[in-house]
C-alpha cells in the first residue's frame, strides 16, 4: 500500500552506525530495515561497485520507494532488495551462500516517520485513522482485531508487557464497557478512550495513548519476536571481524540487544560448571564477541534539534572476532 504522502524519513545515526560497520570497498553488508534507503545508501557508498549490499523491508509502500530511489543499483546487481521480515535472513543469506561472510550487519528497529505521519497506516494516536497498524498490510491481525476481540486479561499483559504501562487493566477495562456499545474502528476513538480513562498524579509530556499504542504495533507485527531472530542470527552470519549495529527506541528493545550483545561477548561461560577442566584460553575460544562501546550511542544535540523524534534512538555494536 502507498500513501498520499511521500515517503520522507530523516536518517537516524547515520554517520556513526555506518562508521561502526568498518566497511570497505569489497564487502557484503546488509541493512534488516530499508524503510527510505538512508542507511542503504551509506552501506552501497562504502562497499562501493564491488561490494554487495541486501537490503530487508516488508512495507510495501517502503518497496516502492527503494525500487524508484535505487534502479540502477538494483539493474547493476550491487543491491538485492527483500520483501520479507527481517527473522528469515539466515535462510536469505544460506540460498546466496553468504552465511559467515557479512562484513555489516545492521537495523534500525521500530516504525518509521512516514509510517507514523501516513493516518490511513493507523499507527498515530494523534491522527486519525484505521486500527490497523500493520507494517505489511496484506496480512496478519490488525489492532482493530485485538482491542475489539482480547479478553481483559490478554489486554492487561500485553499493555504491562510491550507497553510497559502502569495502568493497563484500567485501560483494557475501560476499552472492554466501551467496545460493547460499539466496536472500535479509527485510532482517534481509542485514543480518546484511553486519555479519559488514565489519571497520573504528574502530567507528562507524552500523550496517555503512547504506552498502549506501541503495545499493540509490537503484537501486531511481532517485532519483539523478529528482533530475537535476528539477535540469533547474528553469529553464523557475520564474517570474522565482522560487525552489527542495531538502533533501537524503546527499553524492551534496547534490553534485548543488550542481553544479547553480552551472552555474545561472554561466550555462555556463566553457563560452563566450573568443575570441568576447561582452561582460560579454551573460554576465551568461547568468547567469539566484542562489544564495541560498554554503553550505546545516541543522538547529539545537532541532530535531535534537526529530528526531535530521534531522541530515544540509541546505538549498540558488536564485533565478530577472528582467530
Amino acid at each position: 500500500m502507498t500513501s498520499s504522502i511521500p515517503f520522507e524519513h530523516i536518517t537516524v545515526l547515520r554517520e556513526e552506525l555506518l562508521d561502526s560497520l568498518g566497511l570497505t570497498p569489497g564487502d557484503y553488508a546488509v541493512d534488516c530495515t530499508a524503510g527510505g534507503g538512508g542507511h542503504t545508501q551509506g552501506l552501497l557508498e562504502r562497499v562501493g561497485p564491488t561490494g554487495k549490499v541486501i537490503a530487508i523491508d516488508r512495507d510495501p509502500w517502503a518497496q516502492s520507494v527503494l525500487k524508484a530511489r535505487f534502479a540502477k543499483e538494483l539493474e547493476s546487481g550491487q543491491l538485492e532488495l527483500l520483501a520479507v521480515p527481517f527473522s528469515q535472513i539466515s535462510a536469505e543469506l544460506s540460498q546466496r551462500n553468504l552465511v559467515g561472510k557479512i562484513q555489516g550487519l545492521c537495523a534500525d528497529i521500530g516504525v518509521s516517520s512516514p509510517q507514523l505521519d501516513a493516518a490511513e497506516r493507523g499507527f498515530s494516536f494523534a491522527k486519525d485513522g484505521p486500527l490497523d497498524m500493520r507494517m505489511d498490510q496484506t496480512q496478519g491481525i490488525t489492532a482493530g482485531d485485538i482491542v475489539n476481540g482480547w479478553s481483559v486479561q490478554d489486554m492487561s499483559r500485553l499493555f504491562r508487557d510491550y507497553g510497559e504501562d502502569p495502568q493497563a487493566r484500567r485501560i483494557a477495562q475501560a476499552i472492554e464497557r466501551e467496545r460493547a456499545r460499539k466496536p472500535f474502528e479509527r485510532t482517534l476513538d481509542l485514543a480518546d478512550l484511553i486519555a479519559a480513562s488514565v489519571h497520573y498524579k504528574e502530567r507528562s509530556r507524552k500523550h496517555p495513548a503512547t504506552r498502549v499504542f506501541q503495545a499493540l504495533r509490537i503484537e501486531v507485527n511481532g517485532e519483539l519476536r523478529e528482533l530475537e531472530a535476528l539477535l540469533e542470527s547474528v553469529g553464523p552470519t557475520l564474517k570474522e571481524n565482522g560487525r552489527c549495529a542495531i538502533i533501537s527506541f524503546h527499553s524492551l528493545e534496547d534490553r534485548l540487544i543488550k542481553l544479547a550483545f553480552r551472552a555474545l561477548a561472554e561466550g555462555h561461560t556463566k553457563h560452563i560448571d566450573k568443575r570441568l577442566p576447561i582452561t582460560a584460553v579454551e573460554i576465551d575460544k568461547l568468547k567469539r564477541f566484542t562489544i564495541i562501546k560498554p554503553f550505546p550511542s545516541i543522538p547529539g544535540e545537532i541532530e535531535l534539534e534537526k529530528n526531535p523524534r530521534s531522541r530515544s534512538a540509541k546505538l549498540r555494536v558488536i564485533e565478530k572476532r577472528g582467530e
